[in-house]
Protein backbone atom coordinates (compact mmCIF):
# COMPACT_ATOMS: atom_id res chain seq x y z
CA UNK A 1 0.00 0.00 0.00
CA UNK A 2 1.27 3.38 -0.82
CA UNK A 3 0.27 7.12 0.76
CA UNK A 4 -0.91 10.06 -0.71
CA UNK A 5 -1.04 13.08 1.17
CA UNK A 6 -2.43 16.00 -0.11
CA UNK A 7 -1.77 19.02 1.40
CA UNK A 8 -3.64 22.38 0.87
CA UNK A 9 -1.45 25.27 0.95
CA UNK A 10 -0.93 27.94 3.68
CA UNK A 11 -2.96 31.08 4.41
CA UNK A 12 -3.05 33.36 1.77
CA UNK A 13 -2.81 37.82 1.76
CA UNK A 14 -6.24 39.04 1.58
CA UNK A 15 -7.76 40.72 -1.09
CA UNK A 16 -9.47 43.68 1.01
CA UNK A 17 -13.14 44.20 2.34
CA UNK A 18 -15.84 41.56 0.79
CA UNK A 19 -16.27 37.67 -0.43
CA UNK A 20 -14.32 37.38 -3.38
CA UNK A 21 -14.44 34.11 -5.84
CA UNK A 22 -10.78 33.84 -5.80
CA UNK A 23 -9.35 30.62 -8.24
CA UNK A 24 -6.92 30.74 -10.00
CA UNK A 25 -5.52 34.32 -8.99
CA UNK A 26 -2.19 33.65 -8.47
CA UNK A 27 -2.27 35.33 -4.49
CA UNK A 28 1.13 34.75 -2.39
CA UNK A 29 1.16 33.29 1.50
CA UNK A 30 0.74 36.14 4.19
CA UNK A 31 3.17 35.80 6.93
CA UNK A 32 1.04 33.00 8.61
CA UNK A 33 0.59 31.35 5.56
CA UNK A 34 4.37 31.06 5.71
CA UNK A 35 4.76 30.12 9.66
CA UNK A 36 2.22 27.08 8.41
CA UNK A 37 4.30 26.19 5.83
CA UNK A 38 7.40 25.55 8.12
CA UNK A 39 5.24 23.23 10.22
CA UNK A 40 4.37 21.19 7.34
CA UNK A 41 8.25 21.25 6.76
CA UNK A 42 8.84 19.68 10.06
CA UNK A 43 6.10 17.40 9.51
CA UNK A 44 7.47 16.65 6.00
CA UNK A 45 11.25 16.05 7.73
CA UNK A 46 9.96 13.95 10.36
CA UNK A 47 8.18 11.54 8.53
CA UNK A 48 10.48 11.12 5.75
CA UNK A 49 8.04 11.40 2.92
CA UNK A 50 8.23 10.62 -0.80
CA UNK A 51 9.15 13.28 -3.49
CA UNK A 52 6.71 16.57 -3.47
CA UNK A 53 4.63 17.79 -6.45
CA UNK A 54 3.48 21.59 -6.45
CA UNK A 55 0.25 23.40 -8.28
CA UNK A 56 2.24 25.67 -10.41
CA UNK A 57 0.35 28.49 -8.21
CA UNK A 58 2.59 30.54 -6.17
CA UNK A 59 0.69 30.50 -3.25
CA UNK A 60 1.44 25.76 -3.57
CA UNK A 61 4.78 26.60 -4.98
CA UNK A 62 5.88 28.49 -1.89
CA UNK A 63 4.56 25.90 0.44
CA UNK A 64 6.48 22.95 -1.15
CA UNK A 65 9.53 25.21 -1.34
CA UNK A 66 9.72 25.47 2.25
CA UNK A 67 8.37 21.97 3.33
CA UNK A 68 11.18 20.51 1.00
CA UNK A 69 13.86 22.71 2.18
CA UNK A 70 16.14 21.78 -0.19
CA UNK A 71 16.82 17.90 0.23
CA UNK A 72 14.17 17.09 -2.60
CA UNK A 73 13.60 19.44 -6.14
CA UNK A 74 9.99 20.04 -6.19
CA UNK A 75 7.63 18.85 -9.21
CA UNK A 76 5.00 21.48 -10.47
CA UNK A 77 2.26 19.45 -12.28
CA UNK A 78 -0.76 21.64 -14.25
CA UNK A 79 -3.24 19.34 -13.11
CA UNK A 80 -2.92 20.21 -9.58
CA UNK A 81 -3.88 23.59 -9.99
CA UNK A 82 -7.11 25.30 -8.35
CA UNK A 83 -10.48 24.46 -9.59
CA UNK A 84 -11.03 27.37 -12.59
CA UNK A 85 -13.76 30.24 -11.73
CA UNK A 86 -14.40 30.89 -15.25
CA UNK A 87 -16.35 34.10 -15.69
CA UNK A 88 -16.42 34.52 -12.30
CA UNK A 89 -12.91 34.79 -11.49
CA UNK A 90 -12.15 38.31 -9.44
CA UNK A 91 -15.60 39.03 -9.10
CA UNK A 92 -17.21 39.81 -5.49
CA UNK A 93 -20.03 37.20 -4.75
CA UNK A 94 -22.31 40.65 -4.15
CA UNK A 95 -21.56 41.19 -7.88
CA UNK A 96 -21.98 37.42 -8.94
CA UNK A 97 -25.40 37.54 -7.44
CA UNK A 98 -26.71 40.35 -8.55
CA UNK A 99 -25.56 39.38 -12.24
CA UNK A 100 -26.54 35.32 -11.96
CA UNK A 101 -29.34 34.92 -9.81
CA UNK A 102 -30.63 32.00 -11.25
CA UNK A 103 -27.61 30.27 -11.45
CA UNK A 104 -26.25 31.53 -7.92
CA UNK A 105 -28.93 30.15 -6.81
CA UNK A 106 -28.93 26.50 -8.22
CA UNK A 107 -24.99 26.56 -7.48
CA UNK A 108 -26.10 27.24 -3.66
CA UNK A 109 -28.44 24.53 -3.38
CA UNK A 110 -25.55 22.05 -4.77
CA UNK A 111 -22.37 24.06 -4.36
CA UNK A 112 -19.69 21.13 -5.33
CA UNK A 113 -21.82 19.96 -8.34
CA UNK A 114 -22.25 23.49 -10.68
CA UNK A 115 -19.70 25.39 -12.40
CA UNK A 116 -19.69 28.55 -12.71
CA UNK A 117 -19.90 30.06 -16.65
CA UNK A 118 -17.00 28.36 -18.46
CA UNK A 119 -15.02 27.32 -14.88
CA UNK A 120 -15.07 23.91 -13.37
CA UNK A 121 -16.92 22.62 -10.26
CA UNK A 122 -15.54 20.96 -7.26
CA UNK A 123 -16.65 17.80 -8.36
CA UNK A 124 -14.71 18.20 -12.07
CA UNK A 125 -11.98 19.46 -10.18
CA UNK A 126 -11.76 16.43 -8.40
CA UNK A 127 -12.03 14.06 -11.58
CA UNK A 128 -8.83 15.94 -12.74
CA UNK A 129 -7.18 15.50 -9.77
CA UNK A 130 -7.67 11.82 -9.16
CA UNK A 131 -6.22 11.19 -12.74
CA UNK A 132 -3.18 13.58 -11.89
CA UNK A 133 -2.78 11.37 -8.56
CA UNK A 134 -3.05 8.20 -10.86
CA UNK A 135 -0.92 9.40 -13.13
CA UNK A 136 1.59 10.03 -10.63
CA UNK A 137 1.20 6.62 -8.88
CA UNK A 138 1.92 4.87 -12.16
CA UNK A 139 5.34 7.42 -12.49
CA UNK A 140 6.80 6.96 -9.50
CA UNK A 141 7.38 4.71 -6.53
CA UNK A 142 7.11 5.44 -2.66
CA UNK A 143 4.48 7.82 -1.32
CA UNK A 144 3.41 10.96 -3.00
CA UNK A 145 3.12 14.33 -1.20
CA UNK A 146 0.92 17.24 -3.07
CA UNK A 147 0.71 20.39 -2.65
CA UNK A 148 -2.36 22.21 -4.23
CA UNK A 149 -5.80 23.81 -3.38
CA UNK A 150 -9.05 23.05 -1.14
CA UNK A 151 -11.00 22.62 -3.90
CA UNK A 152 -10.06 20.51 -6.01
CA UNK A 153 -8.97 18.26 -2.86
CA UNK A 154 -12.99 18.48 -1.63
CA UNK A 155 -13.73 17.53 -5.15
CA UNK A 156 -11.81 14.33 -4.83
CA UNK A 157 -12.30 13.48 -0.98
CA UNK A 158 -15.97 14.01 -1.75
CA UNK A 159 -16.17 11.30 -4.69
CA UNK A 160 -14.06 8.92 -2.26
CA UNK A 161 -16.29 9.63 0.67
CA UNK A 162 -19.71 9.17 -1.46
CA UNK A 163 -20.26 12.21 -0.18
CA UNK A 164 -22.93 14.80 -1.02
CA UNK A 165 -21.98 17.36 -3.35
CA UNK A 166 -24.33 20.25 -1.49
CA UNK A 167 -22.35 19.80 1.82
CA UNK A 168 -18.72 19.73 -0.16
CA UNK A 169 -17.91 23.02 2.42
CA UNK A 170 -18.60 20.38 4.92
CA UNK A 171 -15.38 18.50 4.75
CA UNK A 172 -12.85 19.97 6.98
CA UNK A 173 -10.57 21.69 5.20
CA UNK A 174 -8.37 24.59 6.57
CA UNK A 175 -5.08 25.90 4.97
CA UNK A 176 -1.99 24.15 6.09
CA UNK A 177 -3.33 21.15 6.80
CA UNK A 178 -3.02 17.54 5.41
CA UNK A 179 -5.40 14.79 3.82
CA UNK A 180 -4.23 11.28 3.75
CA UNK A 181 -5.51 8.80 1.23
CA UNK A 182 -4.36 5.10 0.32
CA UNK A 183 -3.85 3.59 -2.74
CA UNK A 184 -3.69 -0.44 -3.36
CA UNK A 185 -3.78 -1.44 -6.62
CA UNK A 186 -6.29 0.67 -8.55
CA UNK A 187 -7.98 1.74 -5.46
CA UNK A 188 -7.68 4.80 -4.26
CA UNK A 189 -9.43 5.31 -0.89
CA UNK A 190 -10.14 8.12 2.04
CA UNK A 191 -11.25 7.95 5.31
CA UNK A 192 -12.30 11.14 6.71
CA UNK A 193 -10.75 11.10 10.00
CA UNK A 194 -7.48 11.59 8.33
CA UNK A 195 -9.03 14.26 6.09
CA UNK A 196 -7.97 18.48 7.16
CA UNK A 197 -5.59 17.63 9.43
CA UNK A 198 -2.88 20.23 10.58
CA UNK A 199 0.86 18.65 11.47
CA UNK A 200 0.66 19.64 15.07
CA UNK A 201 -1.86 18.30 16.85
CA UNK A 202 -1.70 21.67 19.18
CA UNK A 203 -2.03 25.40 17.35
CA UNK A 204 0.46 27.04 20.60
CA UNK A 205 -1.24 29.80 22.81
CA UNK A 206 -0.80 32.60 20.65
CA UNK A 207 -2.61 30.50 18.08
CA UNK A 208 -5.19 29.68 20.62
CA UNK A 209 -5.91 33.65 21.53
CA UNK A 210 -5.94 34.28 17.56
CA UNK A 211 -8.81 31.85 17.61
CA UNK A 212 -10.90 33.57 20.57
CA UNK A 213 -10.66 36.99 18.64
CA UNK A 214 -11.29 34.96 15.45
CA UNK A 215 -14.45 33.64 17.25
CA UNK A 216 -15.54 36.59 18.98
CA UNK A 217 -15.25 34.61 22.61
CA UNK A 218 -16.73 37.43 25.12
CA UNK A 219 -13.77 38.38 27.62
CA UNK A 220 -15.18 36.50 30.63
CA UNK A 221 -15.24 33.29 28.72
CA UNK A 222 -12.05 34.13 27.74
CA UNK A 223 -11.45 34.67 31.67
CA UNK A 224 -13.18 31.14 32.47
CA UNK A 225 -11.30 29.27 29.61
CA UNK A 226 -7.77 30.59 30.91
CA UNK A 227 -8.47 29.25 34.79
CA UNK A 228 -9.88 26.25 33.61
CA UNK A 229 -6.39 25.69 31.98
CA UNK A 230 -4.35 26.39 34.33
CA UNK A 231 -6.45 24.17 36.84
CA UNK A 232 -6.13 21.07 34.25
CA UNK A 233 -2.76 21.87 33.52
CA UNK A 234 -1.37 21.92 37.02
CA UNK A 235 -3.32 18.43 37.85
CA UNK A 236 -1.77 17.27 34.02
CA UNK A 237 1.57 18.07 35.76
CA UNK A 238 1.04 16.15 38.68
CA UNK A 239 0.05 13.08 36.93
CA UNK A 240 2.90 12.98 34.74
CA UNK A 241 5.23 12.81 37.84
CA UNK A 242 3.00 10.25 39.46
CA UNK A 243 3.71 8.36 35.86
CA UNK A 244 0.78 8.41 34.06
CA UNK A 245 1.14 8.92 30.06
CA UNK A 246 -1.20 12.66 30.46
CA UNK A 247 -0.49 15.02 27.23
CA UNK A 248 -0.39 18.70 29.62
CA UNK A 249 -0.17 20.97 26.28
CA UNK A 250 -3.34 18.89 24.46
CA UNK A 251 -5.13 18.75 28.24
CA UNK A 252 -4.24 23.18 28.69
CA UNK A 253 -5.13 23.85 24.83
CA UNK A 254 -8.44 22.25 24.90
CA UNK A 255 -9.19 23.81 28.52
CA UNK A 256 -7.86 26.85 26.77
CA UNK A 257 -10.38 26.33 23.93
CA UNK A 258 -13.35 24.37 25.26
CA UNK A 259 -16.00 27.47 25.13
CA UNK A 260 -15.01 28.65 21.98
CA UNK A 261 -18.82 28.25 21.02
CA UNK A 262 -19.99 29.08 24.67
CA UNK A 263 -22.34 31.96 22.42
CA UNK A 264 -24.06 28.90 20.64
CA UNK A 265 -26.52 26.67 21.14
CA UNK A 266 -25.11 23.07 22.13
CA UNK A 267 -21.79 24.91 22.37
CA UNK A 268 -19.88 21.93 23.56
CA UNK A 269 -20.70 20.28 20.11
CA UNK A 270 -20.04 23.32 18.12
CA UNK A 271 -17.18 23.90 19.58
CA UNK A 272 -16.08 20.38 18.61
CA UNK A 273 -16.69 21.10 14.78
CA UNK A 274 -15.12 24.73 14.97
CA UNK A 275 -11.63 23.19 15.48
CA UNK A 276 -12.30 19.96 13.55
CA UNK A 277 -13.04 22.84 10.64
CA UNK A 278 -9.45 24.24 11.98
CA UNK A 279 -7.60 20.62 11.47
CA UNK A 280 -7.48 19.88 15.40
CA UNK A 281 -9.25 16.68 15.38
CA UNK A 282 -7.78 15.85 19.22
CA UNK A 283 -8.51 19.12 20.63
CA UNK A 284 -11.97 18.59 18.74
CA UNK A 285 -12.70 15.82 20.04
CA UNK A 286 -11.69 16.48 23.91
CA UNK A 287 -14.27 19.73 23.65
CA UNK A 288 -17.02 17.87 22.35
CA UNK A 289 -17.28 16.00 25.17
CA UNK A 290 -16.94 18.62 27.84
CA UNK A 291 -20.41 18.46 28.91
CA UNK A 292 -20.31 15.08 29.08
CA UNK A 293 -17.54 12.03 28.77
CA UNK A 294 -18.27 9.01 26.48
CA UNK A 295 -19.78 6.36 28.98
CA UNK A 296 -16.65 4.84 30.72
CA UNK A 297 -14.19 7.60 30.37
CA UNK A 298 -15.56 9.21 33.95
CA UNK A 299 -13.34 6.17 35.38
CA UNK A 300 -10.04 6.97 33.29
CA UNK A 301 -7.89 9.82 33.57
CA UNK A 302 -7.08 11.38 30.41
CA UNK A 303 -6.70 15.02 28.64
CA UNK A 304 -10.44 14.66 28.12
CA UNK A 305 -11.36 13.72 32.07
CA UNK A 306 -9.11 16.24 32.99
CA UNK A 307 -10.65 19.29 31.14
CA UNK A 308 -14.27 18.19 32.03
CA UNK A 309 -13.57 17.94 36.01
CA UNK A 310 -11.50 21.37 35.87
CA UNK A 311 -14.42 23.10 33.85
CA UNK A 312 -16.61 21.74 36.90
CA UNK A 313 -14.60 23.02 39.57
CA UNK A 314 -14.38 26.63 37.78
CA UNK A 315 -17.66 28.76 38.16
CA UNK A 316 -16.42 32.21 36.22
CA UNK A 317 -12.96 32.49 36.79
CA UNK A 318 -13.60 31.43 40.61
CA UNK A 319 -12.76 28.09 42.10
CA UNK A 320 -16.00 26.33 43.82
CA UNK A 321 -16.71 23.49 45.16
CA UNK A 322 -18.71 20.27 42.78
CA UNK A 323 -21.51 20.84 45.29
CA UNK A 324 -21.63 24.70 44.89
CA UNK A 325 -21.26 24.38 40.69
CA UNK A 326 -23.87 21.94 40.31
CA UNK A 327 -26.21 23.64 42.85
CA UNK A 328 -26.29 26.90 41.06
CA UNK A 329 -26.48 24.96 37.29
CA UNK A 330 -29.83 22.89 38.39
CA UNK A 331 -31.16 26.49 38.41
CA UNK A 332 -30.98 26.04 34.21
CA UNK A 333 -32.21 23.23 33.99
CA UNK A 334 -35.78 23.81 31.72
CA UNK A 335 -37.09 20.12 31.37
CA UNK A 336 -36.76 16.72 32.67
CA UNK A 337 -33.67 15.60 29.91
CA UNK A 338 -31.87 18.83 31.08
CA UNK A 339 -32.20 17.38 34.44
CA UNK A 340 -30.65 13.98 33.25
CA UNK A 341 -28.29 15.21 31.64
CA UNK A 342 -26.83 17.63 34.68
CA UNK A 343 -27.25 14.48 36.83
CA UNK A 344 -25.16 12.50 34.67
CA UNK A 345 -22.96 15.36 34.50
CA UNK A 346 -22.38 15.59 38.64
CA UNK A 347 -22.22 11.91 38.37
CA UNK A 348 -19.19 11.39 36.29
CA UNK A 349 -17.37 14.69 37.91
CA UNK A 350 -17.49 12.83 40.69
CA UNK A 351 -16.53 9.52 39.72
CA UNK A 352 -13.24 11.27 38.14
CA UNK A 353 -12.51 13.33 40.82
CA UNK A 354 -12.57 10.28 42.74
CA UNK A 355 -10.12 8.35 40.51
CA UNK A 356 -7.75 11.83 40.51
CA UNK A 357 -7.91 12.07 44.28
CA UNK A 358 -6.98 8.13 44.52
CA UNK A 359 -3.58 8.50 42.39
CA UNK A 360 -2.62 12.37 43.84
CA UNK A 361 -3.41 11.21 47.25
CA UNK A 362 -5.20 13.96 48.27
CA UNK A 363 -8.72 16.15 48.28
CA UNK A 364 -9.37 17.65 44.75
CA UNK A 365 -11.32 20.29 46.08
CA UNK A 366 -9.29 21.89 47.98
CA UNK A 367 -8.23 25.02 46.33
CA UNK A 368 -4.78 24.81 46.78
CA UNK A 369 -4.51 21.60 44.33
CA UNK A 370 -3.58 22.01 40.93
Amino acid sequence: MRLVYLVRHGETVTRGRGSFCICREDIPLSRRGREQALLLAEWYREKDRGQVFSSPLSRCVETASVMAGGREPVREEPELTEISGGDWEGRSFEEIRTCYPALYEQRGRCLGAVAPPGGESFLQGGIRLRSAVERLLKQTEGDLVLVTHSGVIRGLICQLLNWDPARIMDIPLACGTVSRLEAEGDRLSAELGHVGIRPAVCPGREECFRLWDRFQVPGPVREHQQAVAELAGGWADRLAVAGLSIDRELTYEAALLHDIARTKADHAAQGGRILRGEGYDRLARIVAVHHGLPPGEENCLTEASLVFLADKYVKGSRRVSLEERFTASMGKCSGPEAVRSHENQRRQAEAVARRLAAVLGEEVGRPELG
